[in-house]
């Protein structure tokens, strides 16, 4: 997830609000995750039964258990990139800029400063020439 900065005129407003959202979404993903843990053993343990039962072939089984852990993470991932799409929602509508926007606009404002220096020296030379003559 992004990182995040707030102007002076509002030290811990802004900041705050945000972090609180991110509290609460990295919690509910956390409680998710530990649920499809949770949820993966309780399915290795049912698998197992199967085997043993002979309903399904430990080869079936495991094949059961990696389909389902496979899912699992590829619906966290989802979840993940939902929760920092939702955040980058609320990081704009609080008028918060992202550390690369900031990165970016530090870029350009290097950018700019050397384009200043090389006008003011072109500027200078053609004086030094004047002053010359």
């Amino acid at each position: 997830m992004s990182d995040v900065s707030t102007s002076d005129s509002d030290p811990g407003g802004a900041r705050s609000a945000v972090s609180g959202l991110r509290d609460v979404i990295e919690r509910t993903l956390m409680v998710g995750l530990g649920a499809a843990s949770i949820t993966i053993d309780r399915l290795q343990a049912v698998a197992d039964e199967f085997v043993r039962r002979g309903q399904l072939s430990k080869e079936e089984g495991r094949q059961l258990v990696d389909d389902l852990a496979a899912r699992s993470k590829e619906e966290a991932k989802s979840a993940l990139r939902t929760a920092d799409s939702g955040l980058q929602a609320a990081y704009r509508e609080l008028g918060l800029s992202t550390k690369r926007e900031l990165e970016d606009l530090e870029f350009r404002i290097r950018q700019l400063e050397h384009r200043i220096d090389l006008l003011e020296r072109q500027a200078d030379d053609r004086t030094d020439r004047g002053s010359e003559v």
